[in-house]
């Protein structure tokens, strides 16, 4: 059993990251969130100003939300065609047929549970996926079924896993030994869920939050009510313990990129959350100087009369013998902050390879340019189609360790690895001036079919046209090119 100061302990990366993780998630959540965060830079003494400004600012400031639109981008290719299993006999499991349709028992289906970890991996660059199963005692398979007694998935976000523990292994091969999860959380009480290879000790503690400023990174402004809230743990309320019958910790740490520190990923949308905060800061510097020059200051001095106009009064010091006059910004700077948002915006597009898929207005690029945009996207998303796709291969393992099920050799999972980004608009064309320059029949024939390939996207309906087309050509006694004379 754990003292309450073992609990107290975190992983060092989870300290080092804890703050990035916030930063991230509400910069892809936008809107409330995002505006909590208070990512604007202040001006000087404008909190102090009447009215506090930089809370009004804050309000006035709308955000372009570019990391919702890269994640949910990736998300929407990879998933573009659902994953192919073959369950082999498993087919005829009720356990294996219920985790398919509800992997958490929340509901959730595997493939949209899926789309959550791809989610949280672009987000996070990692996140936590374990397996467990009730620990309630039967005593037929048909109480199980009855019961729904089954293993199941929990996602976790990395904020949520407190400490792990790595150790090396005799073959060199490093091994999850440890990890605390943070289960469920109230508002006066956690509950903590230890796990080794041979026990899973559950811990309930009380907690106080208290606010906190970040590592020495200022991601917002820690004074406009979005202090760091941490939870310290005061004593233990409650502890179960429950024997792990696996022998091993049932969880996986699905990652993009690596980090200094094993167990924690490098966020794919870091980049693209600085830069989105940069244009979120020039929005609202827009907003001001739009502001500001259509609704010019009057400089008078207090006891002048002013009425009306929707602009400031700025005061100065009486005896000045100043007439009242209109001080108002010429407003130049509009037109470079617009330039500075549209360099911002297509920095973006580069680092995500998203460009190529965009309607980017008045940026001519070429056809190689655009090829190349398609190719590294298309590598990009094959990355992460083999990453979720390994992860699912592992959950199905665990899954499989707790319900004592040994599958066949037909049981597999297959994602989409290739997305083949194609401008049909440019094939087509390309196409129609092959067709004009080389009249050879048997390259018509061959043209002919890839056009068909092109627009057909569904099997069945495109195989009846390739055989229309090969009899038209037959008929003509046309070569088919790979087959002979017809």
């Amino acid at each position: 059993m754990l003292q309450i100061e073992d609990l107290r302990k975190v992983h060092n990366g989870y300290a080092e990251y804890l703050f990035r993780w916030d930063y991230y998630m509400r910069s892809y959540m936008g809107a409330e969130e995002y505006r909590d965060g208070a990512y604007l830079r202040k001006y000087i003494a404008e909190d102090q100003a009447p009215g506090n400004q930089y809370k009004q600012r804050l309000l006035d400031t709308a955000l372009q939300n570019h990391v919702k639109q890269t994640v949910d981008a990736y998300r929407s290719f990879i998933f573009r065609n659902e994953p192919t299993r073959s369950l082999g006999k498993l087919v005829d499991d009720p356990f294996v047929m219920e985790f398919k349709e509800n992997a958490d028992l929340d509901g959730t289906e595997l493939d949209h549970f899926m789309r959550e970890v791809m989610d949280m991996v672009i987000i996070y660059g990692g996140s936590w996926v374990g397996v467990d199963r009730p620990s309630y005692q039967v005593d037929t398979l048909a109480q199980e079924i009855d019961m729904g007694i089954r293993a199941f998935t929990t996602l976790y976000n990395p904020t949520n896993v407190r400490n792990w523990r790595y150790e090396r292994m005799i073959n060199g091969k490093r091994k999850l030994t440890y990890i605390c999860v943070v289960d469920e959380s109230y508002a006066d009480y956690d509950v903590l869920r230890c796990w080794y290879p041979d026990r899973v000790e559950v811990y309930t503690v009380s907690k106080k939050d208290y606010a906190s400023t970040s590592n020495g990174l200022t991601y917002g402004d820690t004074t406009a009510n979005n202090d760091n809230i941490i939870s310290e743990y005061g004593e233990i309320l409650n502890y179960e313990e429950f024997a792990n019958p696996l022998g091993w910790v049932p969880f996986i740490h699905v990652q993009s990129d690596k980090s200094f520190h094993k167990g924690i990923g490098t966020s794919p949308i870091g980049d693209v959350c600085d830069i989105q905060r940069e244009i979120y800061n020039l929005t609202s510097e827009l907003y001001q100087s739009i502001r500001l020059s259509s609704h010019p200051s009057i400089v008078a001095e207090p006891s002048t009369e002013v009425n009306g106009g929707a602009g400031a009064i700025i005061t100065v010091t009486e005896n000045t013998n100043i007439q009242p006059y209109l001080l108002q910004p010429t407003g130049a700077s509009v037109e470079s902050i617009l330039n500075a948002i549209q360099q911002k915006v297509d920095a973006i597009n580069e680092m995500t390879h998203l460009s190529a898929i965009k309607a980017v207005r008045n940026t001519p690029q070429s056809g190689v340019s655009l090829q190349v945009e398609r190719e590294m996207l298309n590598a990009k998303l094959s990355d992460y189609s083999m990453m979720i796709e390994d992860a699912e291969k592992k959950i199905w393992k665990m899954f499989f360790a707790w319900q004592d099920i040994q599958p066949d050799d037909d049981f597999h999972v297959e994602y989409e690895d290739s997305f083949d980004l194609r401008d049909k608009h440019a094939d087509l064309e390309l196409y129609k001036k092959a067709l004009e320059l080389v009249p050879h029949n048997s390259f018509q024939h061959y043209i002919h079919d890839e056009i068909a390939r092109l627009l057909i996207t569904e099997e069945e309906d495109l195989q009846p046209i390739l055989d229309e087309i090969k009899e038209d050509h037959a008929s003509m006694g046309v070569t088919v090119p790979g087959e002979g004379t017809v």
